[in-house]
This record gives C-alpha cells, sequence and structure tokens, in this order.
C-alpha cells in the first residue's frame, strides 16, 4: 500500500504505512494480551451460538444439528492468534509443544480416577441403559460411532477448549500468581463464557437457580483440578485436555446424568478443596510447588 502523507505542522509531513502499523499492532495485542485473548474467546464463540439460541435450536445428545460443537473453539483459535501475534513463530512452537507433551508420569492416573470413579457410579445406581449411553454427547451425532464421538469431543471440545483456558491463560497467570489465585481468575473467566449454552443445550436449559448454582460451584473446581495437573505435568496440555473429556464422560453424557455426575462432581469438589489446603499449606512453609 503506497504511503500516506501526514502533516504534523509547517513543512513537516510523516509517512504512515501499512508496515508502520503492524509492529505497533503486535506490541499493542503484546501488551494487552489477557484482555486480547478473553475479548476473541467469547466473541468467537459467542457469534457463533448466540444466533443459534435466538432461532430456538436446542442441542441434544447424540444429535449433530444443531450442534454447539463448532463454538467450543473460540478459546483455543483466540489463543493461537494472540501468540502469533505477541511471540511469533517461538510462541507458537512453544504452545504446539505443550499440546503434544505426553511424558508426564503418574500424572496419567488422574484420567484413570475420574473414569473409574464415574464407571462406579454408574454400576452402582443402575443408571447404564445401553452401553452406548457412555458416548452420547451433546452436539454430536450418535451415529458415528464411539469412537470417533471420542476423538471429535477430544479435538473439538478437550483441546478447543484447553488451549486457551489452561494452555494460555492459566500457563501465564501461573508465572505471576499462585496456583489459588490462578484457578480462581480463570473460573471467573472461564464460567460467564458458558453462558449463551444455558440458552441452546437442553442439559443446561432445566437448570432451576438452585442447579446453576452448583454447576458454577463445579466448574470453578474444575478450575483448581485442572490448573493443578496442568501445573504438576509440567504444562501438558494433551493431559488437561484428556481429563476434561473423560470428566465430561462421566458428567454429560447419557449414562452419567444425574446421580453419576453429582458423584464425580462431588470428586472433583472435594479434590479441589484438598489442592486449595495443600496450596496454601505450601505457601506458608515457603516450600515451593512441583
Amino acid at each position: 500500500m503506497a504511503a500516506q502523507g501526514v502533516h504534523t505542522g509547517v513543512g513537516m509531513t510523516t509517512s504512515i504505512t501499512t508496515t508502520d502499523l503492524a509492529p505497533r499492532f503486535r506490541r499493542w495485542v503484546s501488551k494487552h494480551r489477557f484482555s486480547t485473548f478473553i475479548m476473541l474467546a467469547y466473541t468467537l464463540s459467542w457469534a457463533y451460538w448466540i444466533p443459534l439460541a435466538l432461532g430456538d435450536d436446542t442441542v441434544r445428545t447424540g444429535i449433530g444439528w444443531p450442534t454447539q460443537m463448532p463454538g467450543l473453539l473460540g478459546p483455543a483459535v483466540a489463543a493461537v492468534i494472540v501468540t502469533a501475534l505477541a511471540d511469533g513463530t517461538a510462541g507458537l512452537a512453544d504452545l504446539w509443544a505443550r499440546i503434544t507433551r505426553w511424558r508426564v508420569g503418574w500424572w496419567w492416573l488422574s484420567v484413570l480416577v475420574i473414569l473409574l470413579a464415574g464407571a462406579i457410579a454408574i454400576v452402582a445406581t443402575g443408571s447404564l441403559g445401553e452401553t452406548d449411553d457412555l458416548t452420547l454427547y451433546s452436539g454430536i451425532n450418535a451415529g458415528i460411532g464411539a469412537s470417533a464421538t471420542i476423538i471429535v469431543a477430544l479435538v473439538v471440545n478437550g483441546f478447543g477448549e484447553e488451549v486457551g483456558w489452561r494452555g494460555f491463560l492459566a500457563e501465564r497467570l501461573l508465572r505471576q500468581h499462585n496456583l489459588t489465585v490462578t484457578a480462581l481468575i480463570v473460573a471467573l473467566v472461564w464460567a460467564p463464557w458458558h453462558m449463551p449454552l444455558f440458552f441452546l443445550m437442553s442439559s443446561f436449559q432445566g437448570f432451576h437457580p438452585g442447579e446453576v448454582v452448583g454447576w458454577t460451584l463445579g466448574i470453578t473446581a474444575g478450575s483448581f483440578v485442572l490448573a493443578w495437573l496442568y501445573r504438576g505435568s509440567g504444562a501438558s496440555i494433551l493431559l488437561v485436555a484428556v481429563w476434561h473429556i473423560a470428566f465430561n464422560l462421566t458428567a454429560a453424557t447419557e449414562a452419567g446424568d444425574g446421580v453419576v455426575a453429582a458423584v464425580t462432581s462431588t470428586l472433583v469438589i472435594v479434590a479441589a478443596v484438598v489442592i486449595i489446603v495443600n496450596d496454601r499449606w505450601l505457601r506458608r512453609s515457603g516450600q515451593r510447588a512441583p
């Protein structure tokens, strides 16, 4: 684009080009990376969800359309955009390394624990009608099969959220704050982001005020558990994405509805309390967190 002359005084002219604006914009994004990320994550997700909700569409388990799934990619896309602008190729390489980090030792047991808790609750309550109920996922066509459903859920829901909430937001907050403060800040951003889904998804539409409070408490507890897993695993986005979907399979599928969801959610809340107490003890004793 040709330079445009801008008069700044008598006999003085400056030239502003697109090449001048690009570095300025990158510096601005780098300085305001948190607010830019949050704005983008909300905008990308809500721009998809709100029109569906206004059109009286309802997302149901095992049904492929209407679906909330594309909107779940908002945090991941926002994280990639802000990282590219603020940190360039080096930042993107670091993000990719954390997305694919799978050597995290015994931390993988956390996935087995939440799955086992859900399985025990399902058996104990007799909640399992058909084995397919375990993978009847909201917004995904049951006809694609159980394995494909889990893969789609992991890629779109797991990575779609966790690349943003933990891989970008918690990653940077943990550099400046302790685990408790980080988890609370992420929860304050993460929970309201779901708001349009209360008008769009059948699993949310029937919530009464008490259930909304319980859901908010659950997602706040989840923020603590996921931040703890992310930090302890050496910043593995892969681990928290897999754990996120493992929890959803026990609490947000047809088989995990009702009592089963309450059991697994209670387990997460108890774990969050233990994490908070331990984090406080570590800070008061002057010990460094792993």
